[in-house]
C-alpha cells in the first residue's frame, strides 16, 4: 500500500505540473489487481487512466513514465467529447 500512496502522490504532482487547469477528480487503488485508477477533468471534459503500481518502482525512469502517462491523458482529454 505504501507504493500506491507514493505513486498517487507522484501522479498528483504530475497533474499539477501540467498547469492547464486539469484536476484529479478521483484516485482509487485496487489492492487485488494492484492498479491505481485515476479520473481527471478539465471543465466539462473527463477521462480515466490506469497505472499498475508494480511497473512504477522508484527511479528516474518511473518518474518519466508517470509524466508521459499524465501528458498522454491530458492530450486525450482535449479531444474527449463533452459530457
Amino acid at each position: 500500500m505504501a507504493d500506491a500512496r507514493l505513486l498517487k502522490a507522484k501522479v498528483d504532482a504530475a497533474i499539477k505540473r501540467t498547469g492547464s487547469g486539469v484536476i484529479a477528480e478521483r484516485t482509487f487503488y485496487d489492492e487485488v489487481s494492484g492498479r491505481l485508477y485515476v479520473t481527471i477533468f478539465k471543465g466539462p471534459r473527463k477521462t480515466d487512466f490506469v497505472l499498475r503500481v508494480r511497473e512504477f518502482e522508484n527511479g528516474d525512469s518511473a518518474n518519466k513514465a508517470i509524466e508521459q502517462t499524465v501528458k498522454d491523458a491530458v492530450a486525450r482529454l482535449e479531444h474527449t467529447p463533452i459530457g
